[in-house]
């Protein structure tokens, strides 16, 4: 920012924050660690901006945090001190000052309380921990509220997992003309001294200190139920073979999202070459995307493997989900219906065999990351219960593809230099072989034979 508008409100920038307020793009997103500073930057910008605002008549700005008590308790004191002596009103019961000169409102609000937006309109506003708002707030109610006047908008957060503020971030990065945007690591701003991070790093997860420190939308959520394994996963770009079928495997969502896996089984690997998710669709979709995808990847359809709940006549019909696909010409299997925490230790041991197409199966990547277990406040430690949120469709997806899939443990090879590991250690849990597992559970119909209808 000018040296007049910093002389203007009493505000000192931080140097790594003056490419942010010197910028000329409409729109910005700003990526920082806790206690970087992003808050007072950003309300200063505000501020400064309000302040020489001249444009038009009446201008309005504002300041949203997820929860309007979050904007009381975080930036209400910072609104007051850098822009008291430049307003002419400050209101404890609205939290806006009035700037004297030119009738500026600056005020802070909640995203918690949508309809206080509206019939409003902004010349500019920040969005603070914009992951932790639900998408629709800037699409639908805040993003009108700019446009006549053409106003400018700030997203400003730290990540918190692969959300919609990490689509954002990465939309904007195709686009340096429109969007100004800044990642601001710990290990690039250097304003925490060693010492404290490094007792950061013995009090908190590795995934945590990723995530809060070091700004990575890719570590992987708290409590992930696949972080260890997804540090060894083969990611790249490992198109489909035009040789080979191609499977598929589902996951049904009936309120929720139904979830599609393609892959290849090789000798040496399986390849899971794509993956999506949608909601709102039946069988006759799911049956074109299945024909869609082979046609695409030049390849031959395999085996179509549906969860054991597709024998129920859902699916907004009377007819079961299997015979919807029979009658479309496409005899699917049926999943061996294991215990959930038998087919997530499942997963986790095969990730060794596993290679993913990179592009199309990012979206699967990124619920892998996600899918996590919850965390009992009284006990101080995880459950085995998952967390229902977007990623559990596509985590169930892979769960299932864990079972069904031909992986080299699972046949005869006659290549003398792989090393098959007979055990895998689950950690906190316990150790088991897979050939335990399957024998534990050989009783259940369809288990010992997984090509079994």
């Amino acid at each position: 920012m000018a040296s007049e508008h910093t002389i203007a409100h009493a505000y000192e920038p931080r140097p790594i924050f003056a490419p942010f307020h010197q910028r000329f793009q409409r729109w910005a997103i700003l990526v920082a660690h806790r206690r970087a500073g992003k808050t007072v930057a950003t309300i200063n910008d505000l501020i400064s901006r309000a302040l020489y605002f001249d444009s038009l008549r009446d201008p309005r700005f504002a300041y949203i945090a997820p929860f309007y008590s979050q904007a009381k308790r975080i930036a209400w004191t910072y609104l007051k001190r850098y822009g008291g002596a430049g307003a002419s009103k400050v209101s404890e019961s609205d939290l806006s000052i009035l700037i004297r000169h030119n009738g500026a409102l600056v005020s802070l609000y909640g995203a918690d309380n949508p309809d206080s937006f509206r019939g409003q309109y902004f010349d500019g506003v920040v969005l603070d921990e914009y992951g932790n708002m639900r998408p629709s707030i800037w699409s639908e109610v805040l993003l009108p509220t700019l446009l006549d006047r053409k106003g400018w908008a700030t997203f400003i957060g730290t990540p918190n997992g692969p959300n919609h503020f990490r689509d954002l971030y990465h939309h904007a990065l195709k686009d340096p003309s429109r969007w100004y945007v800044e990642l601001l690591p710990v290990s690039v701003t250097k304003l925490i001294p060693e010492e404290e991070l490094n007792e950061m790093r013995l009090l908190m997860l590795e995934e945590e200190y990723e995530q809060e420190m070091e700004c990575s939308f890719e570590a992987s959520t708290r409590g992930a139920f696949y972080a260890r394994e997804l540090k060894i996963a083969v990611i790249g770009p490992y198109p489909a073979d035009p040789d080979l079928p191609l499977h598929f495997v589902f996951d049904i969502g009936r309120r929720d999202d139904t979830a599609l896996g393609a892959f290849q089984e090789t000798p040496l690997s399986v390849n899971v070459v794509h993956a999506e998710a949608e909601n709102m669709r039946g069988p006759q979709h799911w049956m074109q995307r299945i024909n869609e995808i082979c046609l695409h990847n030049n390849c031959s359809r395999g085996t179509v493997w549906l969860p054991h709940d597709a024998r129920a006549k859902t699916w907004s019909t009377e007819r079961s989900g299997v015979e919807q696909f029979i009658d479309g010409g496409i005899r699917p299997k049926i999943i061996p219906n294991l215990d959930k925490l038998d087919g997530i230790n499942a997963a986790r041991f095969i990730f060794k065999y596993l290679t993913f197409n990179k592009e199309p199966t990012d979206k699967l990547i990124l619920a892998l990351k996600s899918y996590h277990r919850t965390w009992d406040e009284d006990k101080r430690a995880f459950t085995n219960e998952d967390v229902h949120d977007w990623s559990s469709h596509y985590a169930d997806m892979f769960r299932y593809l864990a079972i069904v899939a031909r992986f080299p443990h699972s046949r005869p090879l006659e290549i003398p230099d792989v090393v098959v590991e007979k055990s895998f250690n689950l950690g906190n849990s316990y150790s088991f072989t897979l050939e335990d597992l399957w024998s534990e559970h050989g009783n259940q119909p369809g288990i010992n034979d997984r090509r079994i209808a």
